[in-house]
């Protein structure tokens, strides 16, 4: 299970206690979500508007840019798509290509991606990233 706890303040070289930033947290948590499950080739948390809020990928070959416009244009195109039909807002999606694997979560305010190998175990992966955006929730405070 993911349950991580943050330190609250970190020492710089300088000797000071500075609190971490939320960036950093958010860097951690992705990290941590790569690092445990291998399927994951990479998780961006984008803001409504296609910013870059932070970014984790197994290689370098994505261009992080349109990843996180894309994520956020899921996100904007299924909360359109529901409420066109009368449903409340959605909380996830999840996209199967012969390549890979997109899921993206609904954060209100902002969004997160994650690409999968082909073969990952698609369930156990969703139960590990929803506690991955209720951290993400709670960093950011939405």
């Amino acid at each position: 299970m993911f349950y991580r706890v943050f330190p609250c303040f970190q020492k710089f070289d300088n000797g000071v206690a500075m609190s971490p930033t939320t960036i950093d947290q958010l860097n951690a948590i992705l990290a941590d979500i790569s690092s445990r499950l291998e399927c994951v080739r990479g998780t961006v948390i984008s803001s409504a508007d296609g910013l870059k809020i932070a970014d984790r990928f197994r290689d370098h070959s994505y261009d992080t840019q349109i990843v996180h416009a894309i994520s956020a244009s899921l996100v904007g195109l299924a909360n359109r798509s529901v409420h066109n039909l009368g449903l409340p807002p959605f909380d996830h999606a999840t996209i199967y290509t012969g390549e890979g694997i997109v899921v993206v979560f609904n954060l209100n305010d902002a969004s997160l991606l994650a690409l999968l190998d082909p073969d990952a175990n698609v369930g156990l992966v969703l139960l590990e990233l929803q506690h991955v955006v209720e951290e993400v929730k709670r960093v950011m405070r939405l």
